[in-house]
């Protein structure tokens, strides 16, 4: 019989794409060892570059997600309260200097605060490519994305895309050295697919950091006692923080120069497995898992 040997509180922070699932395949395994955490007292938060949209709030019912963690760390959402609790907005300005280079080098650029939500240009395919990362239903793609006209706002994320080559993984890095002159106003970050604009010095291991010394701290949580998982560069600033940091097999390259520990592929349920990994390590929780016989610490 294992033994719990501590009252720590176990805390995840998880990407979604590409860790949680891939092509929005949600594993019956993974669903399972979540809520095995979730009914062992772990608070189970998602962390993505998603905005608080229709398909991250689909998977915080599923999941039982505490917070959600959205804009690469843009905006923190209490799904419980149903509501913000904290956002860091880019300023409209940084907005249209971006739009003048996305005009230049043919680019796509989604854009959203807590309200609204927009796209600069009419180019169906491609834009449909990115919506359904952010939404289900039909009706809330008719009715929520729009495309801008001047509209001005404060956007939580700014994300660009090439039209020219959208499915290059090289091409982000040009547009990056197109707008590296902006690094000193907003946080850039460069991903296999696109470049990921928030507020300066903002990103999803800030957005973790705050809400653990401002919310969870009240539960004695420790910030190297936290769990974090993912498999994309902008994940690196939350592998950073922690002793308790995984990469997916499947991960780009600087993620596994950064995490403390490796789990397997996202269609083998390595989200699954790190979470039974880091409950053991933590707190010497188990369960019968794969050939082992496992019980529950008591």
């Amino acid at each position: 019989m294992y033994a719990i040997t501590n009252n720590k509180k176990p805390v995840i922070f998880s990407d979604v794409d590409g860790t949680l699932y891939k092509n929005f395949d949600l594993k019956e395994e993974t669903i399972k060892d979540v809520l095995f955490a979730v009914n062992n007292g772990t608070d189970f938060n998602i962390c993505t570059g998603n905005p608080v949209q229709e398909r991250m709030l689909d998977l915080a019912q599923k999941l039982k997600v505490k917070y959600l963690l959205c804009s690469s760390g843009g905006e923190i959402y209490d799904v419980e309260k149903s509501q913000v609790i904290k956002s860091w907005n880019i300023d409209f300005s940084i907005l249209k200097e971006l739009i003048k280079v996305a005009n230049k080098m043919n680019l796509q650029v989604i854009f959203w605060d807590d309200k609204s939500y927009f796209y600069l240009k009419e180019i169906p395919e491609l834009t449909k490519e990115v919506l359904i990362h952010h939404f289900i239903s039909q009706d809330k793609l008719n009715l929520i994305p729009k495309l801008w006209n001047g509209e001005e706002i404060n956007p939580i994320k700014i994300e660009l895309y090439s039209l020219d080559e959208p499915y290059s993984q090289t091409y982000p890095q040009k547009i990056y050295k197109q707008i590296k002159n902006l690094k000193d106003k907003i946080e850039i970050i460069p991903t296999h697919c696109n470049v990921e604009i928030n507020y300066l010095g903002v990103n999803k291991g800030t957005a973790i950091k705050w809400l653990v010394e401002n919310v969870y701290n009240k539960e004695n949580v420790l910030l190297n006692e936290v769990m974090t998982i993912g498999d994309s560069n902008n994940d690196t600033p939350m592998l950073k923080l922690t002793n308790y940091s995984y990469a997916m097999a499947n991960a780009t390259k600087e993620p596994l120069s950064i995490a403390r520990f490796f789990t397997s592929d996202v269609s083998q349920n390595g989200l699954g497995e790190a979470i039974l990994d880091y409950l053991y390590r933590l707190k010497n929780i188990a369960r019968k898992h794969m050939l082992h016989e496992f019980l529950e610490g008591e």
